[in-house]
């Protein structure tokens, strides 16, 4: 499973919620002009500040364009809502070792680090979230549109919602929502701790602190200020922290400058870590690349409806180069004869950003075809790129009558085109319209420097089922990559996901409050412990291997709680294992590799070490290997420099580390 996050453009979008209470949420860009009483004035409160950008609250008669006139505001983005996408992990990510400390100095559980989690459908109180003798491990809650708390303070500043950060007060919450269970999972993943039926996490020790929201209220808005509470929460515990966040979009510029990009990239640093899941569009074409070469030029994107039918809903979403402006049509075409039977008028963009509806409660036309809606929005975004974004609502009358986008502008320019999940590219078979490709469709928040992005790969394709009989999952050939996995490169060129890990199927722990859970008979057998049932259930997605990530780097982290971004990539990249699937595989889908937790730590371990150095006299010298040859022909030597003969940090001591000693004898 995977949460898709619906990014904000510039201007008002009919589907993003109100926050209640008369008022709504948004972004904001500021310099040095602006006076803060001036945004009060306004009707305009603060709610968290960052470099260069805060998040507020407007209230509901302040137009976009009002805020935008005052003197020191740049920019103005309104929250749009989060939409929803969807045993063996602990074998395949070596973590077995981790936790008893074999060959290590200590065993290692994730003592002393948070994981923070940012999702939806939190059981506060599941057992899997407890300690042996049943006392919650969640240290705190926020929750931003509960009004039942204490209201935070960050930097001086109120947060929105209450904040829970006792065990009495944890203990009488029930749920952040009512309608699903993946939060619970997730967190389950990263850090779940009830070992009576062995689907316990990966940092079993770790301190758990959970942010959480209806899922229909999911906003990047509401994302930043949990990102401000978990921060600061680590800060005044003064602890290292690794936050996971299985939420995403495909829209956006794919280059790292959205604004939650932003908020990372001001938060990661030593001691503070954050693991993005990469999207589940690696099998759907979902991006476009094409150009308009002259004035007479127009790119076309056709649409293929929810399920391959008739429903239409998501969104499409255009950039072109900086400072190349283009227009936006609404379309709807026959598929089978190419025939073009609706053009809407066209919007371009601007600074302050056009936007129009197309709906056939007044047109005729459209209405003679379609039903519903389509919003067209268009804007130079704060990156100086201009994007259209369209957001889609509508039935066809016929299979026949499909949906389109057309582009055109009197410059040339580079196009980019992404679509949401449920609406994909299909050109039907005509030239003339653009082929879509899953190649791109990494998760916008994924092309941020400062994350640690995760896709993922198989690790069973049979799951036992409560009710006794076994469920095969079709297209999960274990140790293969997911085929949902989503990669590409991002705008700036680099590869994305950085590793792989874990992700189908996965078994954790579920909702108990969850009232629309899928079929019981697809669950497993629940956890009975008091006299409570807490229910566990199967599912898959990158949603649920990135938390294996988070998990693994808490571990890390209790070695060195220091750790930053850099610090985690390098592990990464030095011990991700590469096996076959890998090696013959598309190696951007990929990564560094396979996530490998026991490697990993060895290399933690030893990252202030000289490479080769087993001996540990400052020196790599033919000594350093003939410890190895000797170790590998059955001596024994103390733990430590056992762990330093593993040169390469793949977990075993073999003929290639003596190989990789003599290559840095002979180069130095």
């Amino acid at each position: 499973m995977f949460v898709a996050i619906a990014l904000m453009s510039s201007i008002v979008s009919t589907a993003a919620p109100s926050a209640g209470g008369g008022y709504y949420e948004a972004f904001i860009d500021v310099n040095s002009e602006l006076k803060d009483y001036m945004l009060e004035a306004a009707g305009v409160v603060i709610t968290a500040k960052y470099d260069g950008f805060y998040t507020v609250q407007i209230r509901d008669d302040v137009s976009i364009q009002t805020v935008k006139a005052i003197p020191g505001v740049d920019h103005v983005s309104k929250a749009l809502t989060l939409l929803t996408c969807s045993d063996s992990v602990r074998y395949f990510s070596r973590v077995g070792n981790v936790h008893s400390g074999a060959t290590l100095p200590q065993a290692y559980t994730g003592h002393g680090v948070i994981v923070g989690v940012i999702d939806c459908g939190f059981d506060f109180n599941h057992i899997n979230l407890c300690d042996e003798n049943g006392n919650t491990r969640v240290k705190a809650v926020y929750m931003p549109l509960d009004k039942t708390g204490s209201q935070p303070v960050v930097n001086h500043r109120l947060l929105p919602g209450s904040c829970y950060e006792t065990p009495s007060q944890i203990m009488s919450l029930t749920t952040d929502d009512r309608n699903t269970t993946h939060g619970t999972q997730t967190a389950g993943i990263a850090a779940g701790s009830y070992r009576g039926n062995g689907w316990y996490g990966i940092a079993p020790d770790a301190d758990l602190v959970l942010c959480g929201m209806p899922e229909g209220d999911l906003t990047d808005v509401r994302v930043a200020n949990c990102i401000s509470y978990i921060n600061d929460y680590a800060s005044r515990m003064g602890k290292p922290c690794v936050i996971n966040i299985s939420l995403g979009s495909n829209v956006g510029a794919h280059d790292g400058s959205s604004y939650l990009c932003r908020v990372f990239n001001q938060y990661s640093g030593p001691g503070r870590v954050f693991v993005v899941s990469a999207g589940n569009d690696g099998s759907e074409p979902v991006c476009v690349h094409s150009s308009i070469k002259s004035k007479e030029d127009t790119v076309v994107t056709l649409l293929r409806g929810y399920g391959g039918g008739n429903e239409y809903s998501g969104y499409v979403n255009a950039w072109s180069n900086k400072d190349k402006p283009f227009n936006t049509r609404f379309i709807v075409a026959n598929s089978r004869t190419g025939a073009i039977l609706y053009r809407s008028r066209a919007l371009g963009a601007t600074l302050s950003g056009v936007y129009d509806v197309f709906t056939t409660d007044d047109d005729p036309d459209l209405a003679k075809y379609c039903v519903g809606s389509v919003t067209v929005q268009g804007v130079i975004e704060f990156n100086g790129r201009p994007s259209s974004l369209c957001e889609l609502n509508m039935r066809t009358r016929s299979s026949n009558y499909v949906l389109g986008i057309q582009y055109y502008s009197p410059l040339t320019t580079d196009l980019v085109v992404w679509t949401s999940q449920y609406a994909y590219f299909n050109n039907y078979g005509f030239s003339w319209a653009a082929k879509g490709t899953p190649n791109g469709s990494i998760n916008d928040l994924a092309t941020c420097d400062s994350i640690i992005s995760v896709g993922s790969y198989n690790t069973r394709q049979t799951v036992p089922l409560r009710d006794g009989t076994i469920y095969f999952r079709p297209r999960s050939t274990p140790v293969e990559i997911s085929y949902y996995s989503s990669y590409g490169p991002d705008e700036n060129g680099i590869n994305r996901p950085d590793v792989c890990a874990p992700g189908s199927v996965v078994i954790s722990s579920a909702n108990r409050f969850d009232t629309e859970a899928p079929n019981l008979a697809y669950w497993q057998t629940p956890a009975f412990v008091d006299g409570e049932e807490y229910p566990y259930c199967p599912d898959l997605g990158t949603s649920m291997s990135a938390p294996v990530v988070t998990g693994a780097i808490a571990l890390w982290m209790q070695a060195n709680p220091n750790l930053s971004t850099a610090n985690v990539r390098e592990v990464l990249k030095y011990s991700s294992y590469k096996d076959s699937p890998v090696i013959h595989g598309d190696r951007q889908r990929w990564g560094y590799g396979k996530l490998d937790i026991y490697a990993g730590m060895r290399y933690v371990l030893s990252a202030d070490e000289l490479k080769g150095d087993v001996d540990h006299d400052g020196e790599i010298t033919i000594n350093d290997m003939n410890i190895v040859i000797s170790i590998i022909l059955g001596g024994h030597f103390d733990d430590a420099t056992m762990r330093r003969a593993d040169v390469n940090h793949d977990g075993e001591i073999s003929i290639s580390d003596v190989n990789t000693i003599l290559s840095l004898i002979l180069n130095n």
